[in-house]
């Protein structure tokens, strides 16, 4: 991966970055009444597009606010479709609570319930999540090229370019997670610096997947 480092600077060379990111903010605060996230992971995808493009500019204009939500709300669909065996599996566990309560027998219920929740947790969720992970990168991107919820869950075709370009790939998905994760130092410095910190690593996650789709192009893995 060449750009690893434009990925971590290309916000502040927006000439208007700062505005950029303060209305990105705002639009974090509207997550508490869901509409923001919809609005927000549009605003990824348009990032990982110019990226695709080789926009001089990655970072779009806060306008068009109604197709960012509509872009958004599909790919959210993508990964909800993604998550949605791990979700199942937690019917089981929430039965096995219901029973107890109603039963009375809360003892034994809590004993299986916690059992069935440990071999969940380190046989399918741990697993499920790193594999969800690696992949990441491309679903992204192949979602981003068409804004196509089918392309972005052809998981043969992705199976496929992973396993052709695993190296770039992984390294992005770790530079992905490790970013992500840090952005909860924003909590240290003041609490709305978690904001700006969440919205940072979101756009460096968002330029990476932009420029795997370069690479990945570059070698013939990506169509």
């Amino acid at each position: 991966m060449n750009d690893l480092g434009k990925a971590f600077s290309f916000p502040f060379k927006d000439p208007a970055w700062f505005s950029k990111s303060v209305i990105g903010v705002l639009f974090m605060f509207l997550c508490i009444f869901v509409v923001g996230f919809f609005i927000l992971a549009g605003y990824f995808v348009q990032v990982t597009q110019r990226v695709m493009r080789r926009d001089p500019n990655p970072l779009p204009e806060w306008n068009d606010i109604g197709v960012k939500f509509i872009v958004g709300f599909k790919m959210i669909v993508v990964y909800f479709v993604y998550l949605l065996p791990v979700f199942l599996l937690y019917i089981p566990f929430a039965v096995l609570t219901v029973v107890g309560a109603v039963s009375g027998n809360d003892e034994l219920s809590g004993l299986f319930a916690g059992i069935y929740m440990i071999g969940l947790v380190f046989i399918v969720i741990i697993p499920y999540s790193l594999f969800f992970a690696m992949l990441i990168p491309i679903i992204a991107y192949r979602f981003a090229a068409n804004e196509s919820i089918r392309e972005a869950l052809d998981i043969a075709e992705i199976f496929r370019i992973f396993k052709k370009n695993w190296q770039n790939t992984v390294i992005v998905a770790l530079v992905q997670v490790g970013v992500q994760s840090f952005a909860g130092i924003g909590i240290i410095i003041f609490f709305i610096g978690i904001f700006f910190t969440i919205l940072y690593a979101y756009l460096v996650s968002a330029y990476l997947h932009g420029a795997l789709y370069l690479e990945h192009t570059a070698e013939g893995g990506a169509v």
